[in-house]
């Protein structure tokens, strides 16, 4: 009877350390599956701000030629270098041809690299369209390689890369494509992808 009764404490044990362990094994599932669900949503809306940002700066671009050029809305609203040798120039060919570019700050005003045929390979492709913070945590194109995490905030590299595309369907207007890339934690194999599109036109040459 009392070995009987050993033998039930010793089952009865078992039982409650295999119940434990499955609880244990399907919190620790909950959380790092929150975990990553967290992670994924928080570098997207990163993303989106990154992506937002370099549309904008074109967008800053086309009005700095604007002001620049006030006598010539038609040829050199989206002029590249800021040329001034676009005044009366029709040809065209002082502007942004179609390609990818980085954006580059001069000073205060926004300027676009040299066009940049992207790689098919990701872990090419993102040298050649890396995202920084500098020293203010803004988001620039080059920098220090040191990685960001959640205490090296600034002078370090991102997980993301941002590719701005440029199209010209017709002379007024300048299709834009603002492309951003990134692999977290929550996804291992191919990265993420965020493409925001506007389309920029020349109102003013009305005017």
């Amino acid at each position: 009877m009392l070995k009987n009764q050993r033998g039930n404490s010793i089952i009865e044990v078992m039982v409650v350390i295999v119940i434990l362990t499955i609880g244990i094994v399907g919190t620790y599932g909950i959380l790092n599956s929150g975990q990553k669900i967290s992670i994924g949503a928080e570098n997207r809306l990163k993303a989106i701000n990154i992506a937002r940002e370099w549309i904008e700066a074109v967008e800053n671009i086309r009005d700095s030629n604007w002001i620049k050029f006030s006598n010539d809305y038609d040829n050199c609203w989206k002029v590249k270098n800021y040329d001034p040798l676009c005044i009366g120039d029709t040809s065209g060919n002082r502007n942004f041809s179609t390609g990818s570019y980085l954006l580059v700050q001069s000073g205060t005003l926004w300027t676009l690299s040299g066009t940049i045929t992207p790689n098919s390979a990701y872990n090419l492709y993102k040298e050649q369209f890396p995202i920084f913070l500098d020293s203010n945590g803004f988001a620039v194109s080059s920098g220090n390689n040191t990685p960001c995490t959640s205490s090296v905030t600034s002078n370090c590299k991102t997980i993301f890369t941002r590719e701005i595309q440029i199209r010209n369907p017709d002379s007024n207007h300048l299709k834009i494509n603002s492309i951003v890339q990134w692999v977290d934690n929550s996804k291992t194999s191919k990265p993420y992808i965020l493409n925001l599109e506007t389309t920029l036109t020349n109102w003013k040459k009305n005017f």
